[in-house]
């Protein structure tokens, strides 16, 4: 019966909302090193990734990570906790996350224009816009699957402007061979609204993905694809590898999606503290430099 309402309200949700063509990629942005390197690929869970694959944080652990989005022009900062709580003697993973994104100097352009429609280019003045957003995730089994959820409040600030908001997602994971094959699908943003205080109320358009990967000794392939449910709209991709012997300290990763030509990776594994970088190469065409993100993880107990 709780099912049934949870879908009924959320397809209600879509039915009403009033959509808009950008925004609610914070959480997206806020990848971590280790996803990033393969492409974008979520081979770990952060809180823009299959809160399904959380089951697979038996540890408690810290993490850190810092994204020069673009060579500067946006800067995104991640720190999250993860540790397993027991419910009914059950150990139950439960992860908080924060995360902000920033770009400064924009340019505001709204008084500049003259009445003659000549430019004054002395009225030109700069405003930023900062967001920072709380993420909540957990799962759990149903029989053999593995169902995982995130609620994501987050506010905005954009030039004099603010707004409230929140959203959830929610995803499947199966298992297959002795962990070696992994096979997820995931919603993005299945319920979302975005406040402004100009008292209008947006909607993001929720964005479906699928995938899998799967485990041969010493290299790990992964690829996941999906759209936004809205017409016209592309197909996402994101495909990698991680490549580390047994016993290694060293960590190779590569990858391609379609917002980046390629990315590249490395990481170093030692007992309490994982070290991460990822390079993402974009475009020919496109205007933007290269992005870098940095990161690293404490494990509280090993």
């Amino acid at each position: 019966m709780v099912y049934r309402f949870l879908v009924f309200t959320i397809f209600i949700n879509i039915l009403i909302a009033d959509f808009v063509q950008f925004g609610g990629e914070l959480y997206l942005d806020g990848q971590n090193a280790r996803n990033a390197g393969m492409g974008g690929y979520s081979v770990s869970f952060s809180a823009g990734s299959n809160p399904a694959k959380l089951i697979y944080s038996s540890e408690p652990c810290i993490h850190f990570s810092h994204k020069d989005k673009y060579s500067g022009l946006s800067n995104v900062t991640t720190f999250s906790f993860s540790y397993p709580q027991k419910i009914d003697r059950k150990e139950v993973p439960v992860f908080i996350s924060l995360i902000n994104r920033s770009v400064n100097n924009i340019p505001d352009t709204r008084y500049a224009k003259n009445p003659d429609d000549s430019i004054d280019y002395s009225r030109i003045d700069y405003f930023s816009q900062q967001e920072i957003g709380l993420a909540v995730a957990s799962n759990y089994y149903i029989n053999d699957l593995i169902f995982g959820f995130t609620a994501k409040p987050y506010h905005t600030l954009l030039a004099e402007y603010h707004a409230w908001g929140i959203s959830g997602d929610i995803g499947l994971l199966v298992t297959l061979l002795d962990k070696k094959i992994k096979t997820e699908c995931w919603i993005e943003n299945i319920h979302s609204f975005n406040h402004w205080d100009t008292g209008k109320t947006e909607n993001y358009v929720p964005l479906i993905m699928a995938g899998g990967q799967i485990q041969l000794i010493s290299l790990l392939l992964g690829l996941e694809a999906g759209s936004h449910l809205k017409e016209d709209s592309p197909l996402i991709y994101h495909a990698g590898f991680e490549y580390v012997q047994s016993n290694q300290v060293v960590i190779i990763r590569g990858g391609v999606s379609n917002n980046n030509a390629f990315s590249l990776g490395m990481g170093l594994a030692f007992k309490m503290i994982n070290i991460d970088y990822a390079y993402m190469q974009m475009f020919v065409t496109s205007p933007f430099e290269p992005s870098h993100i940095f990161g690293f993880e404490i494990n509280i107990i090993h």
